[in-house]
């Protein structure tokens, strides 16, 4: 176990002896390659150009930005990191004002050293900035890409921090009072629909048929029998007058039919 330890402080110091190793130097030759390439992208292509030019430039494409600076600065560039670029300088120059010059160059590797980070210091009427230009380590020294980090003071900092902080407040303060608005409302819906219902059609009046015509009632079986006996003694009432025998038993009433 003790081994155990004494061999993991012992990586963890060789770690940390390689976290303070210093930076690899770039040579002077190199350097200086870097830094005018640098200064002819910052005074060659960004301070000549102004708002309304950079734009119509990069709505040109990056292929067409790639064209142009090999062609007029004879150097490869990487178009859609220059359309970030213009973009980035267009907005930064407005707050460090107009370019006046540029003060000095840093150049280092970066992180993984396969490439190139050169600042430049620039200055304007109002502030300072550094323009950062990252550049492969190959045989042509291809720019990747480029942006104006305005140097801002501490008082700077702090209002755009508070600034920052105010709009994220306050944005989520008119987000939670449009919601308790939207739900206070739902107790005026159900009077809203209420105002607003149309009454139904008026339901249609109700007529009364017409009464069936009366009819004769068919004559019952009781009312056939006092005819036929009514009819029967007609009959030998008649035959008693004409000298014959007047027995009305003798009568048979076959059938009776009603004439109209």
């Amino acid at each position: 176990m003790k081994k155990l330890i004494t061999v993991l402080c012992f990586a963890l110091c060789l770690l940390g002896l390689s976290a303070c190793a210093p930076e690899k130097p770039v040579d002077e030759s190199t350097a200086e390659v870097l830094q005018n390439m640098t200064g002819t992208i910052v005074e060659g292509a960004f301070v000549p150009l102004d708002e309304d030019q950079a734009k119509q430039l990069t709505d040109m494409g990056a292929e067409y930005l790639e064209y142009v600076f090999e062609n007029a600065m004879g150097m490869q560039v990487n178009g859609n990191g220059m359309v970030s670029g213009f973009n980035s300088w267009t907005k930064g120059i407005k707050e460090i004002g107009p370019f006046e010059e540029i003060t000095g160059y840093v150049v280092k590797y970066n992180s993984k050293g396969d490439g190139f980070v050169v600042n430049a210091l620039i200055k304007g009427e109002k502030g300072t900035g550094k323009v950062e230009v990252t550049i492969k380590d190959d045989l042509n020294h291809t720019v990747e890409s480029a942006a104006l980090n305005v140097d801002y003071t501490f008082g700077q900092k702090m209002q755009k921090a508070a600034m920052n902080t105010l709009l994220g407040m306050g944005t989520v303060f008119i987000v939670l009072i449009i919601i308790m608005l939207v739900i206070s409302s739902f107790n005026y819906i159900p009077k809203i629909q209420a105002m607003f219902k149309k009454e139904g059609p008026a339901p249609a009046a109700v007529t009364e048929a017409p009464a069936a015509p009366e009819t004769e009632a068919a004559p019952s079986e009781s009312d056939d029998e006092e005819l036929i006996a009514v009819i029967a003694a007609a009959i030998a009432a008649y035959e008693g007058e004409n000298g014959a025998v007047a027995d009305a038993s003798g009568y048979v009433v076959r059938s009776i039919r009603r004439r109209y």
